[in-house]
Parts: C-alpha cells; structure tokens; sequence
C-alpha cells in the first residue's frame, strides 16, 4: 500500500514540474528569401547612440555640421557654435514628446534633444529615418518635419 501512495505521489509531482516547463511557442518558419518586417523587439538604445556618435556634414548645407559624443549633440555653421543640446536615444519613439497627433512612427526609432536656456526646458523629438555608418537622416516631428541628410565625415 506504501508504495501504492508513493507512486501517486511521485507521478503527481512529475505532472505538476511538467505543467510549469510548457515550451514556448515556435516562432513561424518564413520562406527563404523573405525577412520578418514586423517590429518585434525595440532596439537597444545604446547601440542606436554609439551610430549617432561622430561628426556629420549637412548635405543640403555644405558650412552645417554636427558632431555628437557620447550624449551631446552640438550644431555648427561656417565651425561655430550655434546650439547644444543633450540627447536621448528613444528605440520606440514611445517618449511623449515623440507622440505627436498624426504621426506614424513605428517604422523608425527616435531622438530627442533637450535643452535648458534662461531656466526654461524645451524638448524637441526627431524621428531617425536612416542611420548606418555612413548617412544620417532625420525629421523633427515638433516642427516643420523639414528632413535633414548628412554624411559622416569622422
């Protein structure tokens, strides 16, 4: 009888063990030669902030440059100053600054540039449309959405 309850016993536990490693669900095969082109995952921001790093030239206007390190982005025309900003990488453009109405931006990712003049905070959200290690691309979408290029230089 002893070994009656010790066998239920030990098929009990083996059920319960089994019920909690279910595996998770196969992720569906695609044909050869197609990606998956839905956004699955948000990129890690620190890999989206060391693309930005570097100097980048304008290619709309050959005396406009930026030059980003680390979480400064610093704006230059004819190699003078004209504005700073920190930056903040958003991998979703999930940042309230970066939820204007009308605005699609779940194809891309986001960065947004903070600064602090004369005690006042002003945020401005600019959707990345490329960025590799050669061009750069972007529009703020709490502006005129005019669309910036530019090519790495350094």
């Amino acid at each position: 009888m002893n070994n009656y309850y010790l066998s239920v016993a030990l098929l009990s536990l083996l059920l319960l063990a089994s019920c909690n490693n279910t595996p998770a669900p196969a992720k569906p095969v695609l044909p050869a030669g197609t990606e998956d082109t839905t956004k699955s995952a948000i990129p890690d921001p620190n890999d989206l902030l060391n693309t930005l790093q570097g100097r980048w030239k304008s290619e709309q206007d050959a005396s406009y440059t930026l030059e980003i390190a680390d979480t400064q982005m610093r704006h230059l025309h004819s190699g003078q100053l004209t504005h700073q900003s920190m930056i903040d990488v958003d991998g979703a453009c999930e940042s309230p600054v970066c939820k204007p109405d009308g605005v699609d931006t779940s194809d891309g990712w986001c960065f947004t540039e903070m600064t602090v003049d004369q005690g006042k905070y002003a945020a401005q959200c600019n959707f990345v449309m490329l960025c590799d290690t050669v061009r750069l691309q972007y529009r703020s979408l709490s502006g005129g959405g005019k669309v910036l290029s530019f090519k790495k230089i350094q």
